[in-house]
């Protein structure tokens, strides 16, 4: 067994994300992403608020996207949590990785 297959079996045995967990871990990648992006396409040459704009409008259409796929049963059973779980580890993250991959790149 390869490295590759002995890594896929460790991350699909076990591990039951709750839909919180899901929604959390989600926006925490998405925060790290978009800070190396904005870097990128170099999206903060032309000022500081015009990513941090970028960034609350991606957050947003993430939580509207949320809002559609995820059925109602579960948004009653989230209710506010859909809107603000992840939030800070976003924006904390966003503006870490933006600042690293600024310094970096």
């Amino acid at each position: 067994m390869c490295i590759r297959d002995r890594f896929k079996t460790f991350l699909m045995s076990g591990i039951d994300l709750k839909l919180e967990d899901k929604i959390y871990w989600g926006r925490a990648l998405g925060g790290c992403v978009l800070g190396i992006l904005t870097t990128i396409l170099g999206i903060d040459r032309v000022g500081s608020i015009i990513p941090i704009i970028i960034a609350i409008l991606v957050y947003l259409i993430s939580a509207i996207c949320l809002r559609i796929f995820i059925s109602a049963e579960s948004r009653s059973m989230l209710g506010r949590k859909i809107y603000l779980t992840g939030s800070g580890t976003y924006g904390a993250l966003w503006l870490l990785a933006w600042i690293l991959s600024h310094n970096l790149l």
